[in-house]
């Protein structure tokens, strides 16, 4: 809150529109797959494999462009904490995803007639956004590729378990509203944990970030 009031959210943006565009284009290509699972009966395993799509292409965009640019060192040398703007960015990323699960979730539920019911796909797209958004910040612990690389590797294998086996795809079909907000409510809190937790490391070669 305190950098967000120094700085405003226009700083956290800057130079990155391409970086909105291309994980917006690649929420769309994932809609794809989630609707036509839907037709088919099998959106659960989809639907949790893909919905932190938009999170985790907004991550890795940014990061990758302020590291090729040149500009993540610059902001590296910076005035106020570059973790803490990181951290904000992250919060703001996670926040959007949030909303836009509401009416990409709101169209398949249109596609599945009904079943399962909104508040169930709700419960599976936050719980799955939430646990992404905290295993991308584990592996943040490594440095510079491998730690930006390794989460969505290790989505992308948690995500192929009830895609390729149909006992694990009906047991997750099954689960329960409740259990998944509070998977969610987990999920969240340990993101939470692991925020704080990167905001409070001292980064090597400078802490802080210019702003006009």
């Amino acid at each position: 809150s305190e950098v967000l009031h120094t700085v405003g959210l226009r700083p956290l943006f800057w130079g990155v529109g391409d970086c909105l565009f291309l994980s917006a284009l690649a929420l769309s290509l994932c809609l794809i797959p989630m609707a036509a699972a839907a037709q088919q009966g099998r959106l659960a395993p989809v639907l949790f494999l893909l919905s932190p799509a938009l999170y985790a292409s907004l991550q890795l965009f940014t990061a990758w462009k302020e590291g090729q640019s040149g500009t993540l060192e610059w902001k590296r040398t910076c005035r106020v904490s570059f973790r803490a703007m990181t951290a904000l960015r992250m919060l703001v990323f996670g926040s959007m995803s949030v909303v836009i699960c509401v009416p990409v979730d709101g169209l398949l539920w249109a596609l599945t007639h009904g079943a399962p019911s909104l508040l169930w796909m709700f419960g599976l797209s936050c719980s799955s956004l939430f646990l992404y958004g905290a295993l991308s910040l584990l592996f943040q612990r490594l440095r510079r590729l491998p730690g930006l690389l390794a989460a969505p590797a290790a989505w992308a294998v948690l995500g192929a378990v009830p895609l390729c086996s149909e006992r694990a795809a009906a047991w997750l079909t099954q689960l329960p509203t409740a259990v998944f907000f509070l998977l969610a409510a987990a999920g969240l809190a340990l993101y939470l944990l692991e925020l704080r937790r990167y905001c409070l490391h001292q980064t090597e070669g400078g802490s802080a970030y210019a702003f006009s």
